[in-house]
């Protein structure tokens, strides 16, 4: 089923993407077999320019009718999943108090700022938020979907940032690789972020495609924001040294999340032969002011191989570096039994292993826990395709 709080917002989404369409109209939840065919048109032509040749990666886009309702239709409720899952990649909540401001940079249609407006309410936090785009037709549509809590400013990211107060979310989601600059231009918009618009106890939620190209262009703004000192890695990194994951051409990290998608995503992932309704990846980045000293022992799955005959292994990241950690099956024990349970981008306490040629292992002495994220409803995790495809 569909996560309760995403499908209350179906039937408002496709009422508005019916109208930008033209579509002859249908269920609540659903398209009619006429429409269907007239979206999946929509949507083919616009993944073909979002994540093939990338030419329709940018704000102007949105302003022709039948991007922006292909981007209703497909895009958005991917973006606000996948915005909620951000949330659970951290061992605490990243708002903490009983009132939240939200800024949604680069917001499109508004998912982003709308998930974490839901997500926060749901949480019994009282939230607004601030969508920012260079697309007016797309801001119509986020205030119409969002409502009084939410506000829009039509600017141009790429020209800085206006003063807009500070918030106590800042997200960015699939904005970043579309923004003019090299690496270190991007890591000074972050730092003034942090300067200008991020509260004391605040967070920057970074979301970008799961594509090689973004996701390790995401790692080297990281590794320069952290050298900067104005922010911290808080996920899914457990480190603040340079990310391991760039020591190799063909690694990056993404999160895979597996999702009850809408009915309609479903229907379109059928006649597109796409998978989006099984399974979302995306690549995380989330930063703050300070991050917590976790303990050594502490690690996330970033990799599951294939199973091997009488032996379990992973891979993990921590501040002492990626890499593998096995389990045979027959030492498991009651206080390894645990690392059986773990998937990719679950948190685990590791503590006891032992190191052998092929990397770290666990006996039957180890101490495995696996550490439960808060609101997780759905599995998430960090794969770099080296270690991920295994």
């Amino acid at each position: 089923m569909t996560s309760r709080l995403l499908a209350q917002r179906i039937p408002a989404l496709l009422a508005r993407a019916r109208a930008l369409l033209r579509l002859p109209g249908g269920p609540a939840d659903t398209l009619s077999d006429p429409e269907l065919a007239i979206a999946a048109r929509a949507v083919e032509a616009l993944h073909h320019g979002l994540v093939g040749d990338r030419t329709l990666a940018q704000a102007a886009t949105y302003d022709e009718r039948a991007h922006l309702g292909a981007y209703l239709l497909w895009w958005w409720p991917q973006t606000y999943a996948k915005t909620q899952a951000a949330l659970t990649l951290t061992l605490s909540p990243l708002v903490r108090s009983r009132t939240a401001r939200v800024l949604d940079l680069g917001s499109g249609p508004g998912p982003g700022a709308i998930a974490l407006l839901d997500a926060l309410e749901a949480r019994g936090v009282r939230a607004e938020a601030v969508s920012l785009d260079a697309s007016a037709g797309a801001l119509s549509e986020a205030k119409a979907l969002g409502g009084a809590t939410l506000r829009t400013v039509q600017h141009d990211l790429s020209q800085g940032l206006p003063p807009l107060g500070q918030f106590d979310l800042v997200l960015m989601a699939n904005a970043l690789s579309g923004l003019p600059g090299d690496v270190e231009k991007k890591a000074r918009l972050f730092d003034h972020i942090a300067q200008t618009s991020l509260a004391e106890q605040g967070a920057l939620v970074i979301l970008e495609p799961a594509l090689k190209e973004t996701g390790r262009a995401l790692l080297e703004v990281r590794d320069r924001v952290l050298a900067h000192h104005a922010l911290r890695a808080v996920a899914p990194c457990f480190t603040q040294k340079p990310c391991p994951a760039l020591e190799h051409p063909r690694d990056w990290c993404t999160v895979e999340r597996t999702w009850d998608a809408p009915p309609h995503v479903e229907q379109l992932a059928r006649k597109l032969g796409l998978h989006a309704d099984r399974t979302l990846s995306f690549a995380p980045l989330i930063l703050a002011r300070e991050a917590a000293q976790e303990p050594p022992e502490l690690a996330r799955v970033v990799g599951v191989p294939p199973e091997e005959k009488g032996k379990r292994r992973l891979f993990i990241c921590n501040d002492a570096g990626r890499g593998p950690v096995a389990l045979v099956t027959s030492h498991t024990s009651e206080t390894n039994a645990a690392f059986h349970e773990l998937a990719r981008g679950d948190i685990a306490r590791l503590a006891g292993l032992v190191q052998k040629g092929d990397g770290l292992r666990v006996t039957r002495e180890s101490l495995v826990t696996k550490l439960e994220q808060p609101q997780r409803h759905a599995a998430a995790g960090v794969v770099g395709p080296r270690e991920g495809g295994r």
